[in-house]
């Protein structure tokens, strides 16, 4: 009887401690007009680098490229070097109709040393949230 119970506090304190230790993988969400959330799917983001996501995002879709960028001797000589995250909008009542939002998942890249960045469209698909 005595291996019954001492098992069983053995299970529910490592069940405790299992859920108490899970870290969270996603940041909170940046609302922009009340219309867009930008989620970035990462723990360990840089406040610069989770500020020129937000700037990359602000539409709800990516920035549209000037064709101007500014890179520097190190970049042209070795090439960028890259810093990757996952990054979700959610883009409220773009349809009239359920399901009216929409979100987009994208793999994010931009450099460190210079103000390169790209985005690539990983899904889209129709939510309701509204």
């Amino acid at each position: 009887m005595k291996i019954k119970s001492l098992f069983a506090s053995l299970l529910v304190l490592t069940l405790l401690t299992c859920t108490f230790c899970m870290p969270t993988s996603a940041k909170k969400a940046t609302v922009i007009n009340g219309e867009v959330d930008i989620i970035i799917l990462d723990k360990d983001i840089s406040v610069e680098t989770k500020e020129k996501i937000e700037n990359y995002f602000a539409s709800g879709e990516p920035a549209t490229d000037d064709g101007a960028s500014t890179y520097g001797l190190t970049c042209t000589l070795f090439g960028h070097k890259l810093e990757s995250s996952t990054v979700v909008t959610v883009t409220h009542k773009v349809r009239t109709t359920s399901p009216k939002c929409v979100r987009r998942t994208y793999d994010y890249d931009a450099c460190t040393r210079c103000d390169y960045e790209i985005s690539e469209l990983v899904a889209t698909e129709y939510i309701v949230c509204c």
